[in-house]
């Protein structure tokens, strides 16, 4: 089953890189069927989560509270009422969730408590020893 928590928190991200790449623009660029080859691979992701969100039970509240939030990207308020607009419709379909889960770079999160550094990039290896 999908954690619709974890989602919404790793979708909110790749939602945020977009409204901040096209702010008050956001809505087009996003319902824009063309790539923009000069997109970053977060961006891109970012901008075929919210397509495929458009499209959704809840599709009109997201697009109203990114268009919101592309009025001002650093606004928290606005983003935390994308993350709840994003939340609510992943709950109601869990077939979205899964759909949107799968969008996701790297599939299932790891969860790292109490680590004095990490990793940060694509294509890195890390070799962990554990024991004597």
């Amino acid at each position: 089953m999908i954690d619709v928590g974890e989602v919404t928190s790793a979708v909110v991200p790749f939602v945020s890189a977009a409204v901040g790449a096209y702010g008050t623009a956001v809505v087009q660029r996003v319902v824009d069927q063309a790539g923009d080859a000069t997109a970053e691979a977060g961006l891109g992701v970012g901008r075929r989560v919210l397509r495929r969100l458009f499209r959704s039970g809840r599709g009109q509240q997201i697009e109203e509270a990114v268009a919101d939030l592309g009025t001002a990207p650093d606004d928290e308020d606005l983003t935390d009422l994308v993350r709840a607009q994003v939340r609510a419709a992943l709950a109601r379909d869990p077939e979205l969730a899964a759909e949107i889960a799968a969008m996701l770079p790297g599939g299932p999160g790891v969860t790292i408590t109490n680590s004095s550094g990490v990793q940060v990039g694509e294509h890195n290896v890390q070799t962990n020893h554990f024991g004597a």
